[in-house]
C-alpha cells in the first residue's frame, strides 16, 4: 500500500512540474548575489550617510520583485512627479488634443477699420510662443484690418488667477522652472519654457561691460547690467528678477568670449502676452486707438484667427525630456478645467481619480504636477505600478517616447539623460524620468536587459547633502542590476 501511495505522489509532482514553464530560467544563488551586491554599494556610499534611500526593481510584465529597499517609504520625487502628470493629462485629454489660442472681436470690420474691442483669448496653450504673437498680428492685418477702434483684451480666465502652487517660494519665482503659470503665457523659443525671456549676456573682447540681448526684444522688462568684464578670477555671472517687478538685475564677472544665457520669469505672464500683442500690432503696421487690458470677453463674440497646437503626443517629449515645470502646472490646470476655470485643485483631484485605478493612493501626497513641492510624497512601490500599469494603455507609445533616453546625446532624444550612461552597456537602454531638488535626487523609469527583457525601477535618494551626487549613485544601482541580470533570467 505505502509503495503505491509513493508512486502515485511521485506521479503528482512529475505532472506538476511539468507545468512550470521553463521559458525563463532562474540561476540559483544569482538574485542573492544581486541583493547583495546593491546592499554592499549602498552601505560604503559616503554620500548616502544620513539619507534615506528607497528601491523599488522588478519585471514590467510579471510585476515580480527583483529588489527592494524602503519600497513603500514616503519620499519627495522631485520631477518623478511629471510621471504622474504625464499618465494622467494622456488619460484626461488624449494624446491628439490640441490648445487653442483665439482672436475675436465684440464689433465688426468696416473699410480696414475694427469698430469694437479685440480680444487675445488664452486656452492654456503651453506650447504658444512669441513669434506666434506676431504671426497673428501679421494675420490680422492680412484680414485687411488697418486701425482698431477700440481696446485690446486679453483674456486668461480659462484658468483661475492662482499664478503659483502652493508650495513655490519667493526664490524661486523668477526662475523659468517656477515660473506663474496663466492660460495666456508665451515662451521665447521652442524649449517652450512659458512665461520667460531668455537673457543672453556676451563678453567681447572690446568692451569693459557684457553685451545683453533680450529675446524677445521687449520693454516689458528692465535690464539693470551691473556686470563685469574680468580676466582675474572666477567668472561667476548672477540673472535675477527682483520680486514683484520685471527689473531683471544682471551681476558678477565674466571671461572675455564667454558667453551665458537665462531664462528667467516674468511677473505677471498675461500681461507680458498683451504687452507683446500690441507691440507686434503696431508693428504690423496696425493703428490703435484704445488701451490695453485683461478682462473676460463676452459670450458673443466673432472669431477672427484661431491658433491650434501641436498634438499632445507631441508636446511630451519637451515637457519630459527637457523637464519642463510649467507645462506640468498647465497640464494640472487643464485637468481641472471640466466645469470651472482650471485650478490646481481640481487637476490634483483629477489625477488621483485617475491613479485609483492603477495603485495604491492611501499613501499618496500630491501638492503639485510638476514635482517643485517638498510636499509631494509618494513611493518607490507607487511609482513602479505605476509605470508597469501604463505600458497597458493606447497612449502608452507616446508617454514612453517622451521619456529621456540614457546616453543618446541628441537633445530631444536623450533629454536630461543625453550626458548619462555614455559609452557604457546601457547606452539606449535606459527610458527614465529624472528628478532633482535640493537634497533630493530620482530616477523612474525602464531598463531593457542585454537579454531583451525589460525591467521597471524606481529609485529615490532624500536627504543628500548634495543632490549633484546623486545621478552617479542612481547609474551604478542600475549598472549592479544591468550585470547581474545578464546571468539570471527573470519571471
Amino acid at each position: 500500500m505505502l509503495r503505491k501511495v509513493t508512486r502515485l505522489l511521485a506521479v503528482v509532482l512529475l505532472f506538476f512540474a511539468c507545468l512550470i514553464p521553463h521559458g525563463h530560467i532562474r540561476v540559483a544563488g544569482k538574485e542573492d548575489t544581486m541583493k547583495e551586491r546593491i546592499n554592499e554599494y549602498l552601505a560604503s556610499e559616503k554620500h548616502l550617510e544620513g539619507a534615506s534611500v528607497a528601491i523599488h526593481i522588478m519585471a514590467a510584465q510579471s510585476g515580480k520583485t527583483i529588489y527592494e529597499k524602503n519600497a513603500d517609504q514616503r519620499m519627495r520625487p522631485a520631477s518623478n512627479m511629471k510621471l504622474l502628470t504625464a499618465a494622467a493629462v494622456l488619460d484626461g485629454l488624449e494624446s491628439e488634443h490640441r490648445f487653442e489660442t483665439i482672436i475675436a472681436t465684440d464689433g465688426h470690420i468696416s473699410a480696414g477699420q475694427l469698430y469694437g474691442n479685440l480680444y487675445l483669448i488664452g486656452k492654456g496653450d503651453p506650447s504658444l510662443t512669441y513669434m506666434d504673437i506676431g504671426q497673428l498680428a501679421k494675420q490680422l492685418y492680412g484680414l485687411g484690418i488697418v486701425k482698431i477702434n477700440g481696446d485690446i483684451i486679453a483674456d486668461d480666465t480659462y484658468f483661475d488667477q492662482e499664478r503659483y502652487s502652493e508650495d513655490t517660494t519667493w526664490q524661486d519665482e523668477s526662475a523659468y522652472y517656477g515660473a506663474a503659470v496663466s492660460a495666456l503665457t508665451v515662451a521665447p523659443d521652442a524649449d517652450y519654457d512659458t512665461g520667460t525671456v531668455k537673457i543672453i549676456v556676451e563678453a567681447t573682447s572690446l568692451s569693459k561691460k557684457p553685451k545683453v540681448n533680450v529675446i524677445p526684444a521687449t520693454n516689458y522688462v528692465t535690464i539693470r547690467n551691473n556686470a563685469t568684464i574680468s580676466q582675474d578670477g572666477e567668472a561667476e555671472l548672477e540673472v535675477i528678477r527682483t520680486h514683484g517687478t520685471n527689473d531683471i538685475a544682471i551681476s558678477g564677472t565674466m571671461a572675455p568670449g564667454e558667453k551665458e544665457q537665462e531664462w528667467v520669469a516674468v511677473w505677471e505672464p498675461t500681461e507680458y502676452v498683451l504687452h507683446l500683442f500690441r507691440e507686434n500690432l503696431e508693428a504690423a503696421g496696425i493703428q490703435l486707438n484704445g488701451s490695453s487690458k485683461t478682462a473676460k470677453a463676452p459670450e458673443k463674440t466673432k472669431e477672427l484667427l484661431r491658433k491650434e497646437s501641436a498634438p499632445l503626443k507631441e508636446l511630451l517629449p519637451p515637457f519630459m525630456k527637457l523637464s519642463n515645470n510649467g507645462h506640468a502646472e498647465m497640464y494640472v490646470k487643464h485637468m481641472g478645467s471640466k466645469e470651472k476655470a482650471g485650478n490646481w485643485k481640481d487637476g490634483i483631484e483629477q489625477i488621483e481619480r485617475y491613479l485609483n485605478g492603477l495603485l495604491t493612493t492611501e499613501q499618496m501626497v500630491i501638492r503639485d504636477g510638476s514635482g517643485l513641492s517638498h510636499v509631494n510624497g509618494i513611493t518607490a512601490s507607487q511609482l513602479t505600478a505605476l509605470l508597469k500599469n501604463v505600458q497597458n494603455e493606447p497612449w502608452f507609445p507616446a508617454f514612453e517616447q517622451s521619456l529621456p533616453v540614457g546616453g543618446v546625446t541628441e537633445r530631444m532624444v536623450g533629454g536630461t539623460l543625453r550626458n548619462r550612461f555614455v559609452g557604457t552597456e546601457l547606452a539606449g537602454k535606459v527610458k527614465a524620468k529624472t528628478g532633482t531638488l535640493t537634497g533630493v535626487s530620482s530616477l523612474s523609469g525602464y531598463m531593457e536587459t542585454e537579454s531583451g527583457e525589460r525591467v521597471v525601477f524606481s529609485i529615490l535618494l532624500n536627504g543628500l547633502l548634495d543632490e549633484e551626487e546623486g545621478p552617479q549613485i542612481e547609474d551604478e544601482l542600475l549598472k549592479i542590476v544591468y550585470e547581474e541580470l545578464k546571468i539570471m533570467h527573470i519571471n
